[in-house]
């Protein structure tokens, strides 16, 4: 009986450990700290951290050059009168989770 609940304590640890590794770190980097109208904003992800999938998604103002799935995106500054910032929204995934984040740039 005691070896069963060494094990089981065991096993449950070892479970825990295993899913823990899995959690989501998030971050995101732009080339630049600020940008004009028509340059292009290259943005990387790849300093998060246990990601499987990326969904790059620009908002209003700003128009994506690739495929919006992989870990670096590229975007082209759009005019947008009366806005000094663009965002970017990106969702990373994994077997386990699901996390989003919001990158903003500032456009002079």
């Amino acid at each position: 009986m005691k070896h069963l609940l060494i094990s089981s304590a065991l096993l449950m640890t070892l479970i825990m450990i295993s899913s823990c590794g899995k959690k989501i770190e998030a971050c995101a980097n732009s080339d630049k700290s600020a940008y004009l109208v028509n340059d292009t904003i290259t943005l990387n992800a790849s300093c998060s951290e246990n990601v499987d999938t990326y969904l790059w998604q620009p908002q209003a103002g700003l128009q994506m050059l690739g495929g919006g799935n992989t870990s670096t995106e590229r975007f082209i500054v759009l005019s947008l009168q009366g806005t000094l910032s663009r965002t970017v929204e990106l969702t990373l995934s994994n077997s386990k989770s699901t996390r989003k984040i919001s990158k903003s740039v500032v456009v002079l």
